[in-house]
């Protein structure tokens, strides 16, 4: 194995070669499968979930009501306010992530209507979630009540159903009747209506649903009272009917299925950032995340909005399930975010937060008849969930995290040995089975990190590139990343005996609140558009061989010139050869494929191109079909036949073989 990463091999096996400066001269790439072979890891290609970017709430989790619990001005413990900045005790400041305490509702009043509405903390519905909405009504006139446009409008559709539930109550026995409506942001017009009746006494929850007649993606909820009085709500949840699955507190449809058709081997959940948090008690708890939505616990997420955690621990975990990928879990290793002026756990502490990860995998994979197991069966799961992997904090480092890796490593291998536990950093003095980089930058960077793992040792650990992303001077995202990113996860490929998973991240974003610049997935209340990256890791992913084969580009060049790269692979379930091909220029190139040691190799291919003339084209909500990778057949394939491969293109051709 060591000379097989000589620098003389290198340039004979390597995936990729430059192009001659002189004009006109061939390219030929020579697949041999005569030589040594790399196993390609079926866990190569996974996805990265955070909530940052509204990619839950307001995004994959369905809920369409923000700021349902109207905890959102609520602080995590351990900061405190300077003027519109929270700031920590270790001097970490953050925006202000509301307008005010009632943010995202309002109070409608028509005609000579008169009233007002309050954040209230008396007689809460419970301690869990302090406060509530309180609408006091002077004069009903032609309507008064609350509205709440959602994340940026709601996307209703004519013909679906819609769901609505809240608790409410009233001052002794008074009651009231509540008119629901989803109307239009101008309240001009009604899509669907429906009226609850007796709303009064002590809380309790109210339910009815509605269906819409027409479709406007910029809808709102109003709520509106009958008579003077005073009414409290709470928890006003409204999810369609149709979610993923058509589950109760469900994801949306659309969103799950792009995930889907990447066919991940894995999911990482919760993060990134947020599983340290701005505070030790910001940091994600995911027994704060399961259960009855009312007995949730939200948060302030440091990437600046309120999460509610209904997107919890156990629907992460549905979510992987259903995708049919292996359920990587990141839990907090003793410390919040390092980047954020971290505050540090006593030893006490982190004793508390090792129990803390062994009950979550205990909820993930005990049996019904332990403890979390049994509140798992309760939340409507009686199986195990398909936990396979836990990673000890993000991003950390340092003596302090190995003492503390030491610590949750040894509890959790002890009770659950076959988990694949990641650490944040190679450590000398203990074993580490995998550990997690990351790699963010330009396009350069990434072209030229092809060799990044050649030279890697094949002793261990072995490794899981958890975020990358190609995020500067690429736009919001344009093809010359996806280009990059392709070259880079073909070295990941090509060192598959070293690399075994890998994430790009973030997965997805809001167009109307983007925190981090490049992302894969864009979306609003009603639309997707998945960039250029994407359809590179679905054309990966989705055509992963088994086996690399050495290939060979000539004539070779340095890598700051390389400029059309390749590599190929086969598929032992169909025998097919498998071959990729990056060309990162302006211009067509064509090359003379040899293949040598295989059996016959048919004429028909089939051929998916991903390309555009303009390398910065992106994919926006507006011209979702900017760079698509389109299918066409090839009829010239054999042992040695030619191929123009377009400019700025990543071509795969999928030959078939005896």
């Amino acid at each position: 194995m060591k000379t097989r990463h000589r620098i003389e091999w290198l340039l004979a096996a390597v995936t990729l070669a430059g192009v001659s400066a002189a004009a006109g001269i061939g390219r030929t790439i020579t697949i041999d499968a005569t030589q040594g072979r790399t196993q390609v890891s079926p866990s190569l290609y996974g996805i990265f979930f955070e909530e940052i970017n509204h990619a839950g709430d307001g995004g994959l989790y369905a809920e369409m009501v923000q700021n349902r619990d109207f905890e959102i001005n609520t602080l995590p413990g351990g900061a405190s306010w300077a003027g519109n900045l929270l700031r920590t005790t270790n001097g970490w400041q953050e925006r202000k992530w509301f307008g005010n305490e009632l943010h995202g509702w309002s109070l409608v009043n028509k005609g000579s209507a008169a009233g007002f509405i309050r954040q209230d903390e008396q007689s809460p519905l419970n301690e869990r979630n302090p406060h509530s909405l309180r609408l006091v009504v002077k004069a009903v006139g032609h309507g008064i009540g609350i509205v709440n446009g959602g994340y940026w409008g709601m996307n209703v559709q004519a013909g679906q159903w819609y769901d609505l539930s809240f608790f409410a109550r009233t001052a002794g026995d008074a009651n009231t009747n509540v008119g629901v409506a989803l109307e239009s942001a101008s309240g001009r017009e009604s899509h669907a209506t429906t009226n609850i009746e007796g709303v009064g006494g002590g809380w309790r929850q109210y339910r009815c649903s509605l269906k819409a007649q027409d479709s406007d993606p910029n809808s709102r909820l109003v709520l509106t009272v009958d008579r003077p009085g005073t009414v409290w709500f709470d928890m006003v949840s409204l999810f369609p009917r149709a979610t993923f699955k058509n589950r109760p507190n469900g994801l949306r449809p659309d969103l799950v299925r792009l995930l889907a058709d990447l066919k991940p081997a894995f999911m990482r959940f919760p993060g990134g950032a947020i599983v340290g948090g701005m505070t030790l008690d910001n940091r994600i708890q995911w027994q704060n995340s399961i259960g009855p939505l009312e007995q949730r616990r939200g948060t302030a997420n440091l990437w600046g909005y309120w999460t509610s955690n209904g997107l919890g621990f156990h629907e992460y975990l549905q979510l992987c399930e259903d995708l049919g990928a292996e359920a990587l879990w990141v839990c907090n290793p003793g410390f919040s975010d390092n980047y954020r002026n971290a505050e540090i756990a006593s030893p006490a502490q982190v004793k508390e937060l090792v129990q803390e990860a062994l009950d979550a995998i205990e909820y993930a994979l005990g049996p019904a008849n332990t403890g979390w197991g049994a509140r798992r069966a309760a939340n409507g799961h009686p199986a195990p969930f398909p936990l396979r992997y836990v990673e000890i904090g993000n991003e950390a480092g340092g003596d302090l995290y190995a003492t503390n890796y030491r610590q949750f490593h040894t509890a959790i291998h002890a009770k659950y040995p076959a988990l694949t536990l990641i650490c944040n950093e190679r450590l000398k003095d203990q074993a580490v089975e995998m550990v997690d980089d990351h790699k963010y930058g330009s396009p350069a960077d990434f072209f030229g990190a092809y060799q990044q793992y050649d030279a890697a040792d094949r002793r261990g650990p072995t490794v899981y590139v958890g975020e990358f992303g190609c995020n500067s001077g690429v736009g919001a995202g344009n093809l010359l990343a996806a280009l990059a990113e392709a070259a880079y996860r073909l070295g990941l490929e090509r060192n598959s005996d070293v690399v075994r998973m890998s994430s790009y991240a973030p997965l997805f974003f809001h167009v109307k609140d983007i925190q981090w610049p490049v992302n894969m997935i864009g979306f609003d209340s009603s639309r997707v558009a998945p960039r250029t990256s994407y359809f590179v890791q679905q054309m990966l992913a989705c055509n992963r061989p088994d086996e690399i084969l050495q290939t060979q580009v000539e004539p070779p060049a340095a890598p700051a010139d390389v400029e059309l790269l390749a590599l190929a692979g086969l598929e032992r379930k169909t025998g097919d050869l498998l071959l990729r091909v990056v060309n990162r220029t302006a211009t067509p190139r064509t090359a003379t494929i040899r293949c040598q040691g295989l059996a016959k190799i048919g004429s028909d291919a089939t051929i998916t191109t991903l390309s555009h003339d303009d390398p910065t084209a992106e994919n926006t909500l507006d011209f979702p079909d900017a760079v698509l990778p389109l299918e066409s057949a090839f009829a010239g394939a054999g042992a040695e036949f030619s191929y123009v491969f377009k400019p700025y293109s990543f071509t795969l051709l999928r030959l078939t073989t005896e």
